[in-house]
């Protein structure tokens, strides 16, 4: 199954091209004339294999181009979203570094307010 019946594809015609030059070589008729028709049949056959190399071909290349139009797509699309990643995370790195200087600002006021509070004299122990 890995091969999706290629073997078998190419087992059947190597079957028929043997049928057929068996069935030529053993049919009645003069030696003149069987290898007349062995020629004439290679070349049907060498003209068949050439078509069905190009229409093999041609499709490859649909293939090829197709996939290649694919992978340019993903890719600029996954270059796209790397790129507003990267801005998104450079935007929330700032944000924390705003925050946390906010914080530091916020725990000094905090101290100096725990300062002067300790500072002041007590009005009861004043009393």
């Amino acid at each position: 199954m890995a091969n999706n019946g290629k073997g078998e594809f190419w087992a059947f015609i190597a079957g028929v091209l043997t049928g057929g030059i068996v069935a030529l070589l053993y049919a009645p008729a003069r030696g003149k004339e069987t290898r007349d028709k062995v020629k004439e049949t290679s070349e049907e056959l060498r003209e068949k294999g050439e078509e069905f190399y190009s229409l093999v071909r041609a499709e490859a290349e649909k293939l090829i181009a197709t996939g290649k139009d694919k992978y340019a797509e993903v890719s600029t699309l996954g270059k796209q979203k790397y790129d507003e990643s990267r801005v998104k995370l450079e935007e929330s790195r700032e944000k924390l570094e705003e925050a946390k200087e906010k914080g530091k600002k916020k725990i000094e006021e905090v101290k100096e307010k725990l300062t002067k509070e300790e500072k002041k004299p007590d009005k009861e122990s004043a009393k």
